[in-house]
């Protein structure tokens, strides 16, 4: 018995050898590397997955374009998931002061068609207290409505503060941009700084106390 529970030891080493090389054999070579002695990879679908790995190495082709790869071409068309989105024109820059008037509300779109993106930051100058309530969001035009639900707006970020930095790509074509409510006491300063592709900006709405001063169709 003593000698026996010397050899155990062995045993189990031997025992997990042998089970280490049957899955090497069994399965790692057909997997990552094609290799199927056994036949087992075929089976088991194993050596599909070796084939469909991408090659490694400076000699492996890019596969991030929708179309071949044309190392002379002047210009790549169309990338995968719109990574880049080609416009005809150098962006746009501006820096917009909205002026809010005491209990002011004001709301200033952009117009974009879809796919096309801005830059911006927003901030309420020397703020004394809460800053504003905002909301942004986007709506087709009147001219594309009917092919949207009745109503239909599209809400990207709302809350209260001073400020806010970000991007932002248009979803659909139509006016994109702010309502803002002014919750400080008096009249406020807000500052836009915006860089993109609209074809152009304007002043949707503007109200003191609930009273409508100007309200532009779209």
């Amino acid at each position: 018995m003593t000698k026996d529970r010397a050899a155990f030891p062995y045993m189990k080493l031997a025992l997990g050898g042998a089970v280490a090389g049957a899955l090497l054999i069994g399965f790692v070579l057909p997997a990552e590397y094609g290799v199927d002695p056994t036949g087992l990879g075929r089976v088991t679908g194993l050596t599909a997955l070796a084939q469909e790995a991408p090659a490694s190495g400076a000699t492996a082709a890019l596969a991030f374009n929708v179309e071949d790869y044309d190392p002379q071409a002047e210009r790549i068309e169309r990338s995968i998931q719109g990574l880049i989105h080609l416009e005809d024109a150098p962006f746009k820059s501006e820096v917009i002061e909205l002026q809010i008037e005491d209990f002011g509300e004001i709301e200033h779109k952009f117009i974009l068609p879809a796919d096309t993106s801005f830059v911006y930051a927003w901030e309420v100058v020397d703020p004394k207290g809460d800053g504003v309530y905002f909301e942004f969001h986007g709506h087709p035009s009147s001219a594309d409505a009917a092919s949207y639900p009745e109503g239909f707006e599209m809400a990207y970020s709302k809350g209260e503060g001073v400020a806010q930095n970000g991007s932002f790509t248009a979803p659909f074509p139509g006016y994109h941009g702010w309502y803002f409510m002014n919750l400080e006491e008096g009249p406020i300063t807000l500052r836009l700084t915006i860089a993109g592709y609209w074809s152009e900006h304007k002043e949707m709405y503007r109200a003191v106390n609930g009273e409508v001063l100007n309200s532009v169709e779209f």
